[in-house]
């Protein structure tokens, strides 16, 4: 029997855009529906020699049924596709797979844009002037000449999102594809969103901004966070102003505290920039939450490199990073409320990266100890030698010392120091040092791998041959080839230097056997945690959110009780490729996002 040869196809729209007109301002659904937005253009480019350029209204999309689809960022095309299919704009089809050439990149280590993934795959010098002139600009009113500058833009950005296709998909295995769509489809999906409380929000955010403006005495003449004015003010109190107003600064908070008094108007400062912030989020979920009651926005696959984590996809608004807490009279996490009729199901990995730290260090006595243990820190306390087992739990016999062993256990395995742990920990630098020392002699097994990481890269900087880290998922972290410099001052001391992608682009980056065991610690707990995210939808579960090792579902109230079960029965179950794993999670039932 003849299996024809699937044709592949590379698609990117063009469409206007705006400073108020933006899928940055409004999200992706926000920008669509937008009454200035036109999706004027599509080029669609075939393996096969096919070429279209045009309006994406008079296109023949049935020629992608059964055929497969590329974008360079399927986020956005794949899901525009989607809503003109469902206001009407363009005929339905059915390609077979529909894959994000920009995720493929990112997950090899390469930088996501498609100008800098073209320099650093083909070393192709790509302009994007002519994108940037697109701003403010309706197809209707663009000169001929401009016209045809956006076109040959279009069909070319279309060429190389299937050329890089051609070059690097090989190495993209049929997993990670399987996640990135998933991850498409749970930001195509909505966040249900408790639109009166969110009204609520904003009017109660703005008031508590306009208070604190009253507070400040330069309004009027200046701006609310000039530094200058905040100076001067302080210096005309004869007070000396601070060299940092960030919250959490240690000088910062010395002097809030010390001059709160005398200066009340620091403070409306300082929360000033704060409910500006945190207006600026409760404006992007205003901006993305449709007449369907459904905010949409997305999470962007491999943000995070080289551990492939999942990362906010720009904007106001974070998903991966929403305050835990009330602030300023505002729950963000409560404006999430599933639909009549429904639940949410929140369930989380538990302590993953510990356990992956123990696994790749082949700790064989923590894993056992973890095994046996409902409460990771009490087999911690034990192994530490801090807590008798005879005294019974941890958690019900001391749970100032529990809190300890669980500072040390966090805060030792990737090769912290005793300064930056007792800061971290709010110990004593005495305390700091012992808890150090004891971590490394109770847990030897952890810095005997940061010394092996550290000779392995030495050893691929010394035949200089790209240095790479394989997970048990198959997966590898990549660091290109290792460069040995000096330590500025030093004559003997050397450091190793990679290439990791930061602010997109492949920018060096020192490394050491620590930072590694963290990346690998970080890059298996992803790996699992995608692994069971693909499994819990999969078994009829509709991820709706994805926050670090938590997921969120949306369920019917009648079926809620039976998906919580089913869903932490299969996240206390590991992946076959790594079934040796201890893994624990938990989860609840709830009628509003909490933890």
């Amino acid at each position: 029997m003849h299996i024809k040869q699937m044709i592949t196809y590379a698609i990117d729209f063009e469409s206007y855009y705006d400073s108020e007109c933006s899928i940055t301002t409004l999200g992706p659904r926000g920008y669509f529906s937008h009454p200035q937005f036109d999706a004027y253009m599509v080029t669609v480019v075939g393996d096969d020699g096919f070429l279209y350029a045009g309006c994406p209204r008079q296109f023949d999309w049935s020629m992608l049924d059964d055929q497969i689809a590329l974008s360079h960022n399927a986020s956005f095309d794949e899901s525009l596709y989607l809503y003109g299919v469902e206001v009407g704009w363009f005929s339905p089809c059915t390609p077979a797979e529909w894959h994000c050439t920009a995720d493929m990149t990112a997950f090899l280590g390469l930088p996501r844009s498609l100008k800098n993934a073209s320099a650093a795959v083909f070393g192709l010098e790509i302009s994007k002037t002519t994108r940037d002139n697109m701003k403010g600009r309706q197809w209707n009113l663009m000169t001929d000449d401009f016209k045809k500058e956006v076109t040959e833009y279009a069909i070319k950005d279309s060429e190389l999102c299937l050329r890089l296709w051609q070059e690097l998909s090989d190495g993209w295995p049929q997993t990670e594809r399987d996640i990135s769509e998933l991850n498409r489809k749970v930001g195509q999906r909505g966040i249900p969103i408790d639109t009166t409380l969110l009204k609520k929000n904003l009017e109660q955010i703005r008031t508590e901004l306009f208070n604190a403006e009253q507070s400040i005495p330069w309004v009027g003449d200046s701006t609310p966070l000039s530094r200058k004015a905040f100076n001067n003010q302080c210096r005309a109190q004869g007070i000396v102003p601070p060299a940092s107003l960030a919250a959490g600064n240690e000088e910062a908070d010395k002097w809030f505290a010390t001059f709160q008094e005398a200066c009340p108007w620091a403070r409306a400062v300082q929360n000033y920039r704060r409910i500006n912030a945190l207006l600026r989020k409760l404006e992007a979920f205003d901006n993305g939450t449709m007449p369907d009651g459904r905010y949409y926005g997305g999470l962007m696959y491999c943000g995070a490199n080289p551990t492939a984590r999942f990362s906010g996809s720009g904007g106001n608004l974070n998903l991966q990073n929403l305050p835990r807490e009330e602030m300023f009279g505002v729950n963000f996490r409560h404006m999430i409320r599933p639909r009549d009729g429904y639940k949410l199901i929140v369930a989380d990995l538990s302590q993953i990266e510990v356990r992956t730290l123990c696994w790749l260090t082949e700790d064989r006595k923590a894993l056992d100890l973890i095994r046996e243990s409902d409460d990771i820190y009490h087999a911690f306390g034990v192994l530490l030698g801090l807590h008798d087992p005879a005294n019974g739990s941890l958690r019900d016999y001391d749970k100032q010392l529990r809190h300890k062993v669980k500072s040390i256990v966090l805060g030792c395995g990737y090769g912290m120091g005793a300064t930056k742990f007792s800061a971290f920990s709010g110990l004593s630098m005495e305390e700091a040092e012992k808890a150090v020392k004891l971590y490394r002699e109770r847990m030897p097994t952890v810095p005997k791998f940061w010394r092996s990481l550290d000779q392995n890269m030495a050893t691929a900087c010394a035949v200089s041959e790209p240095f790479e880290l394989k997970l048990p998922s198959g997966r590898s972290l990549r660091y290109g080839k290792i460069k040995r410099m000096k330590e500025a001052g030093s004559v003997s001391r050397f450091r190793h230097i990679g290439k990791i992608v930061r602010n997109g682009q492949l920018r060096d980056f020192q490394l050491w056997g620590g930072i590694l065991t963290e990346n690998m610690s970080q890059g298996l707990a992803r790996d699992i945690f995608s692994d069971m995210m693909l499994r819990v939808d999969a078994a009829g579960f509709p991820v709706i959110l994805h926050v670090h090792d938590e997921m969120v579902c949306e369920v019917p109230e009648a079926r809620a009780e039976e998906a919580l079960a089913k869903i932490l029965e299969i996240m206390h179950t590991p992946p076959t490729w790594i079934p040796d794993i201890p893994v624990a999670a938990e989860g609840h039932i709830c009628d509003l996002y909490s933890k």
